[in-house]
């Protein structure tokens, strides 16, 4: 998502790190007043990206912008994300959410950690490119990590006390799903998906779902066994969405379509030419369009309204969906009350490369929390 939105661009800050003029250590204030929670990348296992019993904001403001870190979670009255930058490690950040202010932070690694974490029964998961740590929730303690299996690119998922963990593959390590007692760590089951697989797994009713270059595979989650594979679905960066009896995904990189695939049986139920993974509330997909953010109808895909805005949808919350439009994020009302607020953010300049995107957005009741290029974001109700 990386990239201006027309016009010239002039450097600013240093030309080394984010803008100067932001500021770099929390807590940031006014201080925001959020509850409910967002424990998942995508808030559940089955990624529909949705929380239909939170409160979007309906009026929206910046509180504050920090150099606090990547996407994060929420949960339990805690924000979780990883930190790295001018530390020799990444850390996972434990931090109050209305400011930021960190409450405790435990080392990982120096290398590559996939955000953002997984919440679950007051523990932490975090995958990095050969493994994955269990944490404590509420102190600086690593629970178990392990074993490691190269080539991990995505968040694990976790649902009934199993970690998924889904490798593409590297070197001599072939790519495969793994699943892990979440307690212990203990290896439950390996599947063997032999194609480049990069996106976080869906589970839905005892099965879990894991996209590939040569297909979707279905994985019963008890033994590990395969249920079905589908090679209409073909894209190894997909995370797939289980919503509505249907597994949504896309088509592949030579095939710019949503797939939905009947979660039971495999077969394919539809196709739309939008390159884009839906966000999934109990009776719609909702999806970036080039006339803006629109509502598909899950029984055939057809498109029953169009909500305005622009860019591509990336949570809702209540009657709320947020879209990601390049560096500007929308809020739009789901109900066709259209745009109810935007904020675009800073065009910034880190090392060579001039960016402007938002990475992930993370909506609670009463604040939204933004990764952009120009820095982390807090979102509260207008004052």
């Amino acid at each position: 998502m990386d990239g201006g939105i027309g016009g010239e661009t002039t450097p600013r800050g240093t030309g080394a790190g984010i803008d100067e003029r932001e500021t770099t250590e929390p807590p940031g204030q006014p201080a925001l007043s959020p509850a409910g929670v967002w424990p998942q990348p995508r808030f559940d296992a089955a990624n529909t990206a949705t929380n239909p019993d939170g409160a979007g904001l309906r009026d929206g403001e910046q509180y504050w912008r920090l150099d606090a870190g990547y996407t994060p979670v929420v949960d339990g009255g805690t924000l979780y994300n990883t930190y790295r930058r001018d530390q020799d490690h990444t850390d996972l950040t434990r931090r109050d959410p209305a400011t930021m202010a960190v409450s405790s932070r435990t080392s990982l690694v120096q290398y590559g950690v996939n955000g953002p974490p997984v919440v679950a029964d007051d523990r932490v998961y975090v995958s990095t490119f050969i493994e994955v740590f269990c944490l404590a929730a509420e102190r600086d303690e690593v629970l178990w990590r392990g074993p490691k299996m190269d080539g991990v690119q995505c968040p694990p998922a976790v649902a009934d006390g199993v970690v998924y963990v889904n490798s593409g593959g590297f070197e001599d390590v072939p790519a495969h799903l793994r699943a892990f007692d979440a307690a212990s760590g203990e290896e439950r089951w390996r599947y063997d998906t032999a194609a480049e697989t990069k996106g976080t797994p869906a589970i839905a009713d005892g099965t879990v779902y894991v996209a590939a270059r040569d297909g979707l595979h279905a994985v019963d989650a008890t033994s590990g066994e395969r249920v079905f594979h589908q090679p209409a679905v073909s894209e190894s960066w997909s995370t797939p969405v289980a919503a509505h009896g249907a597994v949504y995904a896309l088509g592949g990189e030579n095939d710019d379509s949503l797939v939905a695939v009947d979660a039971a049986s495999g077969d394919v139920r539809w196709r739309n030419a939008l390159p884009t993974a839906p966000v999934a509330t109990a009776d719609a997909l909702y999806v970036g369009t080039e006339s803006g953010v629109a509502a598909l109808d899950p029984a055939d895909g057809s498109i029953v309204s169009r909500l305005g805005g622009g860019g591509t949808p990336a949570a809702l919350a209540g009657d709320v969906v947020y879209a990601a439009d390049r560096g500007t994020l929308r809020a739009i009302d789901v109900n066709g009350d259209g745009e109810l607020w935007s904020y675009e953010t800073e065009r910034v300049q880190v090392t060579d490369v001039i960016s402007q995107s938002i990475g992930g957005v993370t909506p609670v009741d009463g604040a939204v929390y933004v990764n952009a290029a120009d820095g982390f974001h807090g979102f509260g109700p207008t004052r």
